[in-house]
């Protein structure tokens, strides 16, 4: 009998013991949810119809007053033969004054799932005054991999970085264009997704503020606010070039392009 007590009760101590240890090895894995996922909206396309064929050519100025740069994005251009994938492609440069005081230049090509418009595929080619930055960014069904090669032009000096996020759904910039062009934007609408430009991963906050006339056009009027997410802890940290949230609008027609 007082074996069998004392065979219980070194059993029970067992089972505490293996319930703290247990608990302590779940604990930082609990943590490691983060808060913010439940915020996250489907990222199914919405009902908008898919934008067709566009070219988009912007002006980048300084306070509306000095011309600073050009963008081209095309959408789905008439000359690539690429039936696997919806594509992307961009240039941008730095233009007059700007140019001379921060001289760029940049390439950039996306390639998108012809359905779901998710991205499969992102190369970037960016060039400044001070170095050349290549990069390879492919989306799997539950990471994103990132090859970073940067080319200190003075020096010649070459750096590669490779990193992987583990986590789903992610947007590159373009399908996050896209996608967020789908949906309805009714007033008040808010959208929230995990975006992956190039090697770092943000997390996208949209709401629709007003359907408003905009430089005298009828325009959806948009604020974006984004924080960087840590890729080890999922911790949200500040985004110093855009401490506040910014405002865009998108033409309220059959387009919604940004205007």
């Amino acid at each position: 009998m007082n074996g069998r007590l004392g065979e219980a009760v070194r059993c029970g101590v067992f089972s505490r013991y293996s319930l703290i240890l247990i608990s302590l090895f779940l604990w930082p894995l609990a943590e490691a949810v983060p808060t913010w996922k439940d915020e996250l909206t489907l990222p199914n396309p919405g009902p908008f119809a898919r934008l067709a064929p566009t070219r988009l050519d912007l002006q980048v100025s300084w306070k509306g007053m000095v011309n600073s740069g050009s963008v081209c994005i095309e959408f789905s251009p008439r000359d690539v033969k690429n039936s696997a994938s919806y594509v992307i492609r961009s240039s941008a440069s730095s233009t007059g004054p700007a140019a001379v005081l921060f001289p760029y230049q940049s390439n950039f090509w996306s390639e998108l799932h012809p359905t779901t418009l998710r991205p499969r595929y992102f190369h970037a080619v960016e060039t400044n005054k001070k170095e050349k930055v290549i990069t390879e960014v492919r989306h799997f069904s539950d990471r994103v991999e990132s090859h970073e090669v940067s080319q200190i032009l003075k020096l010649g000096t070459t750096k590669q970085t490779d990193r992987t996020f583990a986590f789903t759904p992610i947007f590159d910039v373009f399908s996050a264009m896209l996608h967020i062009r789908s949906q309805k934007l009714d007033v008040g609408d808010r959208m929230t997704i995990v975006l992956c430009p190039f090697s770092t991963p943000y997390l996208l906050r949209v709401q629709v503020i007003a359907h408003e006339f905009h430089n005298g056009r009828s325009a959806i009027h948009l604020d974006l606010g984004m924080q960087k997410i840590d890729r080890k802890t999922l911790e949200l940290l500040p985004y110093k070039k855009l401490k506040k949230n910014a405002s865009l609008w998108l033409s309220n027609d059959t387009d919604r392009v940004p205007i």
